[in-house]
């Protein structure tokens, strides 16, 4: 849809809307026994679209009506949630509620997205972040006429719609990649099918990596940092990854196809055990010296063994045990001894084969992802630049 920009009009929220700041009642009011109204008090409650009440408050002081959006105005900034009922809200959050014929709910709530970076810029605050009720009020705005606003809102939020929908699917496939892994393999974590078990030093060796300077010059080589670690399980494709230019990389730190990175360490405890299979193939890649590497010297089946390292309950039970001080950390001391459930490679090769036919169909819906995203960015772009 193309629309002429030049006749909307230039306005401030609170205008076009009539906003209400949170407020905490008193906490001898709360409770979780669904009595009074559910209290929410700031982004932690917030749902894909809809809150999700955890505390109920008996004697509210400020409250939000349904279908009104909520804002957080503390960090973070922005996140936005739609009610669904009425409700109590602390000050964490504000209400906000249209003005019948003025503004129309899911294009404010495109605005509101589109402007979350201005909101965050004008955030004060030591510690943690908050926008004020002035500048919340006072965010200027351009509006179209109401019913351009629902037009616009209605494509936006059907590409919307396509996103979620992708997304629905890979966590769908990813729930039957796991599926298939607990029926073949059993709980790995205690290892109920009574697989031989193996160290991990056994099946192979591990190298820390380097610690390379900025100003170093020479040859340019990609190197994989805890900056790389995603979702993904593996990579293949190294356009997105960043070069450092060495005078000299020894040989025993560039990577193989089928070596496997963990995140030693980092400042986000999220990270720290994350792995990712890589497969440079012609192109010359080093690892961070924040980062393990670990290559296989036997037979073993890598799509089984990173869906073993990547199982949440065998990765909480037996990596992430290791704590640092002030960052949790692993190291090949860690990694060597792990008990590595080994079943039979006729097995392993079996699932894997499940796996990369699943791994086949995330890779289409990850492009239509990505191209879904994509025209989402450039819609915004134009309707609110």
């Amino acid at each position: 849809m193309r629309v002429d920009k030049t006749k909307w009009t230039k306005t401030i929220l609170s205008e076009i809307t009539h906003i209400t700041m949170g407020q905490s009642p008193d906490s001898s009011s709360y409770n979780k026994d669904a009595i009074g109204l559910p209290f929410y008090q700031g982004n932690a409650d917030f749902g894909p679209i809809h809150p999700t009440p955890r505390i109920y408050c008996d004697a509210p002081t400020r409250t939000a009506n349904e279908h009104e959006l909520l804002i957080s105005v503390r960090a973070p900034i922005g996140a936005i949630n739609i009610t669904n009922e009425f409700c109590c809200i602390g000050r964490g959050l504000a209400a906000i509620q249209m003005i019948d014929g003025k503004s129309y709910l899911h294009f404010i709530k495109y605005i509101l997205k589109a402007a979350n970076e201005e909101l965050n810029r004008q955030g004060t605050g030591m510690t943690f972040k908050a926008i004020s009720k002035k500048v919340l009020f006072n965010l200027t705005i351009c509006l179209p006429t109401f019913d351009i606003q629902q037009t616009i809102a209605s494509e936006l939020d059907a590409i919307q719609t396509m996103i979620d929908g992708y997304k629905a699917q890979i966590a769908d496939l990813d729930a039957l990649a796991q599926s298939i892994f607990h029926n073949t393999f059993g709980n790995v974590a205690i290892n109920d099918k009574c697989w031989n078990i193996i160290p991990m030093g056994q099946l192979g060796n591990f190298k820390n990596g380097l610690n390379y300077s900025k100003e170093e010059r020479g040859k340019s080589v990609k190197i994989i940092g805890v900056g790389d670690f995603h979702c993904i399980k593996c990579i293949s494709s190294f356009d997105n990854i960043s070069y450092i230019e060495v005078e000299d990389t020894p040989q025993e730190y560039l990577l193989h196809n089928e070596d496997i990175i963990f995140v030693r360490s980092n400042g986000n405890k999220n990270l720290v055990g994350r792995c990712l299979e890589v497969f440079p193939n012609n192109t010359e890649v080093t690892f961070s010296g924040f980062c393990i590497r670990f290559r296989k010297s036997v037979e073993i089946i890598n799509k089984y063994l990173i869906s073993l390292l990547t199982d949440i309950e065998f990765k909480n039970t037996h990596i992430l045990k290791s704590n640092g001080i002030g960052i949790q950390n692993i190291n090949q001391k860690l990694l060597s001894s792990l008990p590595i459930p080994v079943p039979p490679i006729d097995i392993q090769k079996k699932y894997a084969i499940q796996v990369e036919a699943i791994e086949k169909q995330k890779e289409l819906i990850r492009q239509q992802l990505t191209d879904a995203e994509t025209l989402m960015a450039e819609r915004m772009q134009y309707y609110f630049s």
